[in-house]
């Protein structure tokens, strides 16, 4: 039997006004990324005359590019994990497939949950969500992927740390200035919220990383991130 891939699929979830729009990121045979099936929970907006509002998206746009990246990485090991109410489940990766714990961990959820990556080792590490994910009754099964990366620069990549005096945002500073602007940002929020790279913050001489929110007074997020020129 040939077995060929001929699509991988990600599922994003993005809230605006009060509502939540889902819609999926496809990865075709070719390479090629493209935006299908945007949704609420009401059903498929394909035809309706519904506006999708900005700020969705600017979502679309980053979960397009955050995909893409995704390209230039190598899938190593990929599998399903099953949440029946917990909020965190553990994952084995076969002996001898890694050597070091510098890998990231995709997920596929059905609905859009975040998931976060925590105790990573040479063989496994564990999925958490936030909240009991999924029942013994309605059991959720998530996909995940395994990727190392074929593409990074170690000096263009780091952990940053956002503290609630930061309002949110914080600069990026290359130990040298980058030739060009048209490089690309990977960011891997260790945690569940979300982040991004503003177009407009995009310099030769570094880049500014956004949250969705200011942590709480006292508090701090970490974010990692990966520079591909």
């Amino acid at each position: 039997m040939a077995l060929t891939r001929e699509q991988s699929v990600h599922t994003y979830s993005s809230a605006s006004g009060g509502s939540t729009y889902y819609f999926d990121v496809v990865v075709d045979a070719a390479g090629l990324v493209s935006v299908r099936n945007i949704r609420t929970p009401l059903g498929p907006l394909c035809g309706s005359t519904t506006t999708i509002p900005q700020i969705v998206m600017d979502d679309v746009a980053i979960a397009i590019e955050s995909v893409a990246l995704l390209q230039l990485e190598s899938e190593v090991d990929s599998g399903t994990v099953v949440f029946s109410g917990e909020t965190s489940r553990p994952v084995v990766i076969p002996g001898g497939t890694l050597n070091n714990t510098n890998y990231r961990v995709a997920y596929t959820t059905p609905d859009g949950t975040l998931l976060q990556t925590t105790g990573k080792t040479i063989t496994g590490f564990t999925a958490e969500a936030a909240t009991a994910y999924g029942t013994v009754l309605v059991p959720v099964t998530v996909s995940y992927s395994v990727l190392v990366k074929t593409a990074q620069t170690s000096d263009l990549s780091g952990v940053i740390t956002i503290a609630d005096t930061d309002a949110g945002s914080k600069a990026i500073v290359f130990a040298v200035p980058l030739t060009t602007v048209n490089y690309r940002v990977l960011l891997e929020p260790r945690g569940f919220f979300d982040a991004h790279v503003p177009t407009v913050t995009k310099l030769k001489t570094g880049f500014t990383i956004e949250l969705g929110h200011v942590p709480p007074t006292g508090t701090s997020v970490d974010v990692g991130y990966d520079v591909f020129v």
